[in-house]
């Protein structure tokens, strides 16, 4: 029997997930050269696939879905086509979710976290336990956007 996760978790994912795209991609100039460097793209395909999974969990529970603008539902969209596109992907159209989408996203998502929930018990497990001895960098985001949503609260 699986426990049901907590919903912050599903919040901290995207934001998680949205600072490791913007790594993957940063050292990129077009949707070619991401193509072409095979480890990159699929990182980044894996990161905008688990975004779309963490927002269609969200968007389960009436709190996130009356709080959620409308593009939140061509997200899930979108991560069904990657998920399944396997070779057939558009590159360009994921080049323009990069550059156009993502951050409006993350502006998005931390003005939702601010209304309605406190993500202070995800950021700390994940912090503390799940990246003890890992990646410092997204250690450092993590701490930075929670003394932000703090700070904005």
């Amino acid at each position: 029997m699986s426990k049901k996760r907590d919903v912050e978790l599903f919040v901290l994912d995207i934001f998680i997930a949205i600072f490791k795209i913007k790594a993957y991609s940063s050292n990129f100039s077009s949707a070619q050269e991401l193509l072409h460097d095979s480890l990159h793209w699929d990182a980044t395909i894996r990161q905008l696939e688990i975004i779309g999974e963490a927002i269609k969990n969200l968007l389960q529970t009436k709190q996130f879905h009356q709080s959620s603008p409308k593009y939140f539902r061509q997200i899930i969209d979108f991560r069904n086509i990657v998920a399944h596109g396997y070779f057939g992907i558009d590159e360009e159209e994921v080049w323009n979710v990069l550059q156009d989408k993502i951050t409006p996203l993350h502006d998005d998502l931390k003005q939702i976290t601010i209304n309605i929930y406190n993500l202070g018990e995800a950021f700390d497990t994940t912090i503390n336990y799940d990246l003890k001895d890992r990646d410092e960098k997204l250690k450092t985001y993590l701490k930075n956007l929670q003394k932000e949503l703090n700070n904005a609260r």
